[in-house]
């Protein structure tokens, strides 16, 4: 248990007050929650793709193959075949610069 020291609009000042790890997760999943629930989908959208990039960034190649494999199962060919095509053209955009 850890104690807390925050000032409580309610009270009008401040209070200190003991939380137990169960408390905090709680409020951590419950903030998470209503963050989530507030956000605007494109902004949603652009936070996790932001997330799973930085993921994948900081995978091994080996690792980031396998989870792509995993994936992608039977189609993994294919998609593989599709980004060699694309890698290779003269024209490419990058999808993080779409708005």
């Amino acid at each position: 248990m850890a104690q807390f020291e925050y000032y409580s609009h309610n009270k009008m000042s401040e209070v200190k007050k003991d939380f137990t790890p169960e408390v905090i997760n709680e409020l951590k999943a419950f903030l998470v929650e209503r963050i989530v629930d507030n956000m605007e989908t494109k902004d949603l959208v652009e936070y996790v793709t932001n997330d799973l990039d930085q993921y994948y960034e900081n995978m091994s190649d080996v690792q980031f193959v396998d989870e792509a494999q995993n994936y992608w199962d039977d189609g993994f060919d294919d998609v593989v075949d599709e980004i060699e095509e694309y890698a290779n053209c003269d024209f490419k955009k990058d999808r993080r610069l779409d708005s």
